[in-house]
Formats: structure tokens, sequence, C-alpha cells
């Protein structure tokens, strides 16, 4: 019993953090795996607080690929796609995160003004 209690506590404390536990991070295509990702060697949260476009965070990316970062090309791109979207150069927005609905985002978005 001890031993199984030993082991389930190594294995909460040890297992890696979820997607829902960085909250700085929009939500977006890409998301899940900039966290497994990043998370590997520093807090993904890290780069809510800078702001690229798609070359900086490519050659980030990059950088970190170089520093033992460990992941597919196509998953280092996937991140360079989501932090480009969700954390854009200065003076650019962020893409909107794509609605569940496309019912419910046509029902939220104004009709344009009638012609006068």
């Amino acid at each position: 019993m001890r031993l199984a209690l030993t082991a389930a506590l190594l294995a909460f404390v040890s297992a890696p953090a979820f997607a829902d536990d960085f909250t700085s991070l929009p939500p977006g295509p890409g998301r899940d795996v900039t966290v497994k990702v990043c998370a590997q060697c520093h807090s993904p949260e890290i780069v809510a607080s800078q702001k690229m476009d798609k070359p900086g965070w490519k050659a980030l990316v990059d950088q970190m690929a170089s520093n033992g970062a460990q992941a597919t090309d196509a998953e280092f791109d996937t991140i360079t796609q989501y932090l480009a979207a969700s954390f854009p150069a200065s003076g650019a927005a962020p893409a909107a995160a794509p609605a569940a609905d496309p019912a419910a985002a046509a029902a939220t978005t104004p009709a344009p003004a009638p012609a006068q």
C-alpha cells in the first residue's frame, strides 16, 4: 500500500502540466503542441509577454530547437503559427480563436448598417 501511494504521488508531481494550466495562452490551433513542447524546459507562458511577427517567432522557435527542444518539424511549424497568431507584433491584433459553431459566430456579428 505504501509503495502504491508513493508511486501515485511521484506520478502526480512529475506529470507534465496540462494545457488548461496556462491561462495567459489563448485558445487556438497549436496551443496544446506549444504547451507540450515548451513546457519541457520552461513555462510556456513566458511567450505571453512577447510580441513578434511570424519571422521573429520562427527565429525564436528555431533557436529553441537548436537549444534542444524536442519536437518534429511539423510541431515546430505549428508552434510558430500559434505564436504568430496569438502574440503578433505590436500594432497587429491577435487572431481571434475560431468559433466552434459558425452559426454562433454569425449571430454575434453585427448586421451592416442600412444604406441611406
